[in-house]
């Protein structure tokens, strides 16, 4: 009866682990060209392209701004969601979120400051901060980009938006597939964002 030695049963559980991660690759290949093909009908036709496998993540351009959506799965560390990265040119870094999150850490170890507007809605319901605070103010004076700044809280899950120089990054959590994984969902997630930043004057970056 032959004997199996230490270095073959070693090798067979080798190739078994490896053709297991092999058929999980795949899989998640898979996945994520079918999410890409689900949410492309959100972009601008025959822009889009899978930026990323693993995070699954789309790249196109909306009203002429290239962005990146990306899929974050729920873990014990992060309650997953989608985060979206506009292009786009800003004179001032600023950000909102909801109350609570990133951006109170942000502003207790004086990163950014906390901004009142006196808009009592907004200022309830949102972190403001801003590397120039009368600056943010006064670009929020504007009715239009007040009501912008509104409809980007009202759609379902946002947390937060942060915009720098050269990119505005939104974030909506908890994950939601029937919200993160709809062409719809992702299509209102973009028109939100991307009327803010125009009505901010931010214009889209190119090339």
């Amino acid at each position: 009866m032959p004997i199996i030695d230490d270095l073959a049963v070693m090798a067979l559980l080798a190739g078994g682990i490896l053709t297991l991660v092999a058929i999980g690759l795949l899989l998640v290949r898979r996945h994520a060209h079918r999410l890409c093909d689900r949410l492309a009908p959100a972009f601008e036709l025959g822009t889009t392209r899978r930026a990323s496998t693993l995070p699954p993540a789309i790249e196109g351009l909306f009203r002429g701004y290239a962005c990146r959506y990306a899929i974050e799965q729920r873990s014990q560390y992060s309650a997953g969601g989608a985060n979206l990265r506009v292009r786009t040119a800003s004179p001032l870094a600023w950000g909102a979120s909801r109350r609570g999150i990133a951006a109170s850490v942000l502003a207790s170890i004086g990163v950014l400051r906390r901004i009142a507007i006196g808009d009592e809605e907004i200022d309830r319901r949102l972190r403001l901060t801003a590397g120039d605070p009368p600056m943010l103010q006064s670009l929020l004076g504007q009715q239009r980009t007040r009501d912008a700044l509104r409809a980007l809280a009202d759609t379902e899950g946002f947390a937060s938006i942060r915009v720098r120089a050269r990119r505005a990054d939104l974030r909506w959590t908890p994950r939601r597939p029937e919200l993160d994984e709809s062409p719809e969902g992702l299509r209102h997630r973009l028109a939100a964002a991307v009327d803010l930043l125009a009505a901010c004057g931010c214009p889209p970056l190119t090339g």
